[in-house]
């Protein structure tokens, strides 16, 4: 259950804290709806007040998209600084992950979590030369077809456009040619959206499937998936950002309770020498002890004296038999 994870994470965090404690030490009962509430607000504020989880808000999160004194998009300075970014990441790729030789830069210039609205920005960048079923199909025949599995999109012909597909090869050799580009205007789906929603949801919910298709010399349809994880939100929108996993989270609170023992702010507690929980399970096993030692040890008992018996009745036998004299 999510609760129960992120009830690990806040006692790693928070140690022995004396709210969970009590709770513990008045019976912990997993189907109490009341004490699930309750530790999950005791775990989301202990996580929230470290800097674990994302706080909402109304603009773009860990965005540097250059904006107009008006809020707008610069649109010149953003072609520029998304086409560097992106160049930067796709330079330390030796080849593409994919036949087509392309590789995606995706990147959101604009994102308000709390309405789901976004505006997306693909760049299809040419790392190295095609291969298998794309050997031969020119790069500006490749057409570029996007999934959204919790969002929707539409062409925004007003965002900001690098080049038209094909024409623009960089600003010298040593620069990756960028094939085509295309700017899009999102909505995430309502409900996916809630007030609990955090950025590592908020980039799963924006981040699209992408493929490339195009059509051989042969009238083939040849297809490819294309790989978001070379260069995705390296401008814009969650480039300022990092999204830690639950066990990171838990690693960095591990982290600073182990720093606040070192300081002295934290007095060590020897695991295992406290019971901070009713022990039921304890009590039903030492039950089920008594009752197997006992009914074991009876058992031992009657068949001892099952034993002595038949060795006194083997006894008399034999000596009723003997000849007197």
């Amino acid at each position: 259950m999510f609760w129960q994870k992120t009830l690990v994470t806040s006692l790693l965090a928070m140690g022995a804290h004396a709210g969970i404690t009590e709770m513990f030490l008045e019976g912990l009962q997993r189907d109490n709806p009341a004490v699930e509430r309750r530790l999950q607000e005791i775990a989301k504020a202990s996580i929230m007040a470290r800097g674990y989880i994302e706080v909402r808000q109304t603009t773009g999160q860990g965005s540097n998209t250059p904006l107009n004194p008006d809020g707008t998009i610069n649109m010149d300075a953003w072609n520029e600084e998304a086409n560097k970014a992106c160049r930067e990441a796709l330079a330390a790729l030796p080849a593409a992950t994919n036949p087509s030789g392309a590789c995606v830069c995706y990147n959101l210039p604009a994102l308000n979590n709390v309405t789901g609205t976004f505006r997306a920005d693909l760049r299809l960048f040419q790392v190295s030369q095609p291969s298998g079923d794309f050997s031969g199909i020119p790069q500006d025949r490749i057409e570029v077809g996007l999934t959204y599995q919790g969002a929707s999109v539409s062409p925004d012909s007003s965002g900001p456009r690098a080049a038209a597909p094909g024409s623009n090869n960089g600003t010298n050799a040593n620069e990756l040619p960028l094939l085509q580009s295309y700017s899009f205007v999102g909505q995430i789906d309502e409900d996916a959206m809630d007030d609990e929603i955090d950025m590592a949801r908020l980039q799963a919910l924006v981040m699209p499937v992408v493929t490339l298709s195009a059509t051989n010399a042969d009238g083939q349809k040849v297809s490819t998936n294309v790989s978001m994880n070379e260069a995705a939100f390296v401008a814009g929108v969650f480039s300022q950002e990092v999204v830690m996993s639950t066990f990171r989270q838990a690693e960095l609170a591990v982290e600073e309770e182990m720093e606040r023992l070192k300081n002295g702010e934290t007095a060590f507690v020897l695991p295992g020498v406290q019971i901070l929980i009713f022990p039921v399970g304890l009590i039903i096993t030492s039950i089920w002890l008594v009752l197997g030692c006992a009914a074991y040890g009876y058992g031992t008992f009657a068949r001892y004296n099952f034993r002595e018996q038949h060795r006194r009745m083997v006894a008399r036998a034999e000596k009723g038999g003997m000849a007197r004299i």
